[in-house]
């Protein structure tokens, strides 16, 4: 039996050629090499298999019994060959059991989970989903993180070299548990009032924090949550402020007991995006799982757009690799 760790695989290309042209002039220029290198391909050959494969017969070559037999087989096991280096990997979502794993924000996961669990149910029943909590320490770590998870939801601002597509665009109001009308706070409120926030740290803190910290505003707080949900809770029946996102605001300032109040101050909008690691960029399922994960973002932004009372401006773009000037930690 031929040992194929110690088979040079390369003859089979010189083979085919012969016994398709029998000519060893014509066989090296169908491969592109010289009529002496053919020539040497064809004596390896001939101690390969112990035969001639071509004898002459007057003025031309013929095949030898062995070479009839040999020319049909490596026919197709070329052909096959090259089925396998040209072969795309398929993912078909209806029949995958494949698992995903994202980390996200809870305020992420509250306002896209409804409509991407809908979509996948219908398109992709057996796939599953994990969801993980993305932490400081996650962020942190990006590559690491990225390597390990498909995705991570989390917005624009905080690292850099990996690429992302934009998903959908919030902006920033305050929620309170005083009774007064939902309003525009002043400047002077903001300064004076007592503050919830989340993980409690400058350098864990969302961009908009980070803002209202710059300005010496809301220093006073005596609150700190480790979640987004939390932070209306957190302030319901008193008198102070906390900074949330205006979908999590509306969808929970009901529930929690909170009236929502608009900021005297610029925020930046956060722009929410999925991240990966480069090496996932190929795969058709993840490939597939990304676009999902947009639509659903899409479909989100949409019907911002038709409620005025949540104001979101900016489209989801193309997947990108964006490069920011400097690195935050943003866990929104």
């Amino acid at each position: 039996m031929v040992n194929l760790l110690t088979a040079d695989l390369n003859l089979l290309v010189a083979l085919d050629a012969l016994l398709v042209e029998q000519n060893v002039t014509r066989a090296g220029a169908r491969i592109g090499i010289s009529q002496p290198a053919m020539s040497s391909s064809l004596q390896r050959l001939r101690r390969q298999f112990d035969d001639q494969l071509l004898t002459r017969v007057g003025a031309a070559y013929e095949l030898t019994p062995l070479a009839q037999v040999l020319k049909e087989d490596v026919a197709q096991i070329l052909r096959m060959v090259e089925r396998t280096f040209d072969a795309q990997a398929v993912f078909d979502p209806a029949l995958s059991t494949r698992s995903f794993r994202i980390v996200t924000s809870d305020y992420c996961l509250t306002a896209l989970s409804g409509r991407l669990m809908s979509m996948l149910q219908e398109e992709a029943p057996g796939v599953q989903v994990h969801f993980d909590a993305v932490t400081p320490q996650a962020v942190e770590r990006i590559k690491e993180t990225l390597q390990s998870a498909d995705l991570m939801l989390i917005p624009k601002g905080h690292f850099s070299g990996f690429p992302h597509t934009e998903l959908f665009t919030d902006n920033w109001v305050c929620v309170t548990g005083a009774t007064s009308p939902e309003r525009t706070l002043t400047v002077e409120e903001m300064r004076d009032a007592r503050w919830a926030r989340l993980f409690g740290t400058e350098v864990d803190s969302t961009l908009a924090d980070r803002r209202v910290y710059d300005l010496q505003l809301g220093e006073r707080t005596d609150i700190i949550v480790d979640s987004f949900l939390m932070l209306p809770f957190a302030v319901a029946g008193t008198a102070r402020l906390a900074l949330v996102q205006e979908r999590l605001a509306r969808m929970l300032a009901s529930v929690a007991g909170v009236r929502i109040m608009q900021l005297p101050i610029s925020l930046p909008t956060l722009v929410e995006c999925a991240w990966w690691h480069p090496s996932k960029t190929a795969d058709p399922g993840h490939q597939w799982f990304r676009r999902l994960v947009a639509r659903a973002a899409a479909k989100l932004d949409a019907e911002a757009t038709d409620n005025p009372v949540t104001r979101t401006s900016e489209k989801p773009e193309a997947e990108r690799t964006f490069e920011p000037q400097t690195a935050q930690h943003v866990l929104a």
